[in-house]
C-alpha cells in the first residue's frame, strides 16, 4: 500500500550531500541520485536520466551561474523541494533545517503514493469500530461479507499496542478484504482494510490517502473511534458509513453523528448479539442510526447496500 520515496539530490557541496543522505537514510527514503549542481550544469543529461519521485534541490536558485538549473526545475513533472542549507548551520539551527524538510516528505508522500497505485483510492469507505468484543465480531462480518464489493474499510478497535497485527491475521484468515496495518502515505483501495493502531494517530485525507500524524490521539482512546469517525466524514461526506460493534464505554457516538450530518450511513451491531453492547447503546441514544442487525445481518444489509448504490451512480 505504502511504498517509500525515491529521492533525487541536487547539492552545491559534498558537506550538503553528506547531511542528505543522512536525512534520506533517517527518513526510511530511498536516494536514487545525487548530483552537483556543477556537474549538472555541464551535463543537463544527468539529471534528465535519473527516476526519482521528488527532487531536492538544495542550491542557490537565484545565483546568475544557476539559471540554467532553475530553467530545468521548471520542465520536471516531479514534485521539487527547494530549500537552501547553509553550511554556517549547526545544532539545533540544522535539526530544525532537516525537519521541516521531513514534514514536506511526508506530506507528499502520500499523494505520490496515490498515483502509483493501479487501483487509486477506494470510492466508498466503511469505517468499523469497536472495543471489548469487537475482534469475534468483525470476524463474524467479514465471513459474511461476498468479495469484490468495491469499497474499502477502516477497521478502528480499542488494543493494546503491538495487536494490531493479530487483526490483520483475523481479517485475512476470515474474509476477502486482505489487511494491513496503517503506515504513513498508504492508499487505502477498493477490497482493502486498513488496520488503525494503537500509538499513531491516523487520519484519512480527501484524496483517499492516510497520514500519521505527530503524538499520540486526543481524547480519552487510544485509538479514537470518534476522531476516526469524524475525520472520514470531513473528507469522505455521503461516500462513507460508519458500524458500531460491541464495545464498552460510548467511544464513536459522538463520531456518529458527524456522518449523519454529512449524509453517511451510521449501522450498529444489535445489543443483543454484543459481548458489551455499552457502544452500540450509546450510539442508539443518539436517534441517527439505520440500520441494527447481528454481525451476518450487517455483512447482508451492507452486501445490499453497495450493489444497489452501484446500480444508481
Amino acid at each position: 500500500m505504502s511504498h517509500p520515496l525515491q529521492l533525487g539530490l541536487l547539492v552545491e557541496s559534498e558537506h550538503q550531500a553528506q547531511v542528505l543522505r543522512s536525512l534520506v537514510d533517517d527518513s526510511g527514503h530511498h536516494l536514487q541520485d545525487c548530483h552537483l549542481a556543477t556537474e549538472a550544469i555541464a551535463n543537463p543529461g544527468l539529471l534528465e536520466a535519473t527516476a526519482a519521485d521528488v527532487w531536492l534541490v538544495n542550491v542557490a536558485i537565484a545565483e546568475p551561474h544557476n539559471r540554467d538549473l532553475e530553467d530545468w526545475l521548471l520542465t520536471l513533472d516531479q514534485p521539487v523541494i527547494v530549500s537552501e542549507l547553509h553550511e554556517s548551520l549547526t545544532g539545533e539551527e540544522q535539526a530544525l533545517w532537516l525537519r521541516r524538510i521531513q514534514e514536506k516528505l511526508h506530506q507528499l508522500q502520500g499523494s505520490i503514493n496515490l498515483g502509483k497505485h493501479p487501483e487509486g483510492a477506494a470510492p466508498f469507505i466503511w469505517v468499523l469500530g469497536a472495543s471489548t468484543g469487537g475482534p469475534e465480531a468483525v470476524k463474524e462480518f467479514f465471513k459474511a461479507l461476498p468479495a469484490e464489493l468495491g469499497v474499502g474499510f477502516i477497521y478502528v478497535q480499542h488494543i493494546d499496542p503491538g495487536y494490531e497485527q493479530t487483526l490483520v491475521d483475523i481479517v485475512n484468515k476470515h474474509g476477502h478484504y486482505p489487511a494491513y496495518p496503517v503506515t504513513h502515505g498508504d492508499v487505502l483501495p477498493p477490497n482493502k482494510t486498513a488496520i488503525i493502531a494503537n500509538n499513531d494517530w491516523v487520519e484519512l485525507l480527501e484524496n483517499g490517502t492516510l497520514c500519521l500524524k505527530q503524538g499520540g490521539w486526543p481524547g480519552a482512546y487510544s485509538p479514537s473511534i470518534d476522531q476516526v469517525f469524524a475525520n472520514v466524514a470531513r473528507s469522505y461526506g455521503g461516500r462513507c458509513g460508519a458500524i458500531v460493534f460491541s464495545g464498552m464505554a460510548d467511544d464513536g457516538a459522538s463520531g456518529i453523528r458527524m456522518i449523519h450530518q454529512q449524509g453517511g450511513e451510521v449501522w450498529v451491531q444489535s445489543p443483543a448479539t454484543c459481548t458489551i453492547s455499552s457502544m452500540p447503546d450509546a450510539a442508539l441514544d443518539t436517534g441517527v442510526v439505520k440500520v441494527i442487525a447481528s454481525p451476518q445481518g450487517l455483512a447482508a444489509r451492507l452486501t445490499e447496500f453497495m450493489r444497489e448504490r452501484e446500480l444508481t451512480t
